[in-house]
């Protein structure tokens, strides 16, 4: 069960994983020690799962964002197995959710534009256990976050 401290340390990670131990203890008004203790705990326990910088797609020339939606028209263990692992090597598919509803996948590709989306689909032809439902093309970004509630 989270306490309110590391509430507090799991919010302030998640605004900037660079912050010191010794930044934190004096954000939360405490000494270096415990909150190593604290943040040494939370990774164990696999609340913090790890470190990352997040990288500004439009600087790397990835900048469209596609929403593809895919379903499984034969649904076996075998089909769901080799789908997911074709999905865990393909760079462009930042994430993929298993869906209960009308469409089995939804995949969040990023691109260059659309004609390379399109060799995307292309691939994804190829693959003989899915059929790709839509796609949806993201205009502009409302709100993105990486950080999850902890309170």
């Amino acid at each position: 069960m989270l306490d309110s401290t590391d509430q507090q340390i799991l919010q302030l990670l998640q605004q900037n994983a660079k912050l010191t131990i010794k930044e934190l203890a004096e954000m939360l008004n405490l000494t270096t020690s415990p909150v190593f203790e604290r943040i040494k705990r939370l990774e164990k326990e696999g609340i913090i799962s790890g470190y990352v910088a997040l990288v500004n797609p439009e600087k790397t020339g990835r900048g469209q964002v596609v929403f593809c939606n895919i379903s499984m028209p034969i649904y076996t263990h075998e089909n769901i197995d080799t789908f997911e692992q074709i999905v865990q090597h393909m760079p462009e598919v930042i994430e993929c959710y298993h869906l209960a509803g009308t469409v089995d996948y939804q995949l969040k590709v990023y691109v260059k534009d659309i004609k390379e989306y399109d060799g995307f689909l292309r691939r994804m032809a190829e693959i003989p256990s899915i059929k790709v439902h839509s796609s949806t093309v993201v205009l502009h970004h409302v709100k993105y976050t990486t950080a999850v509630p902890v309170d």
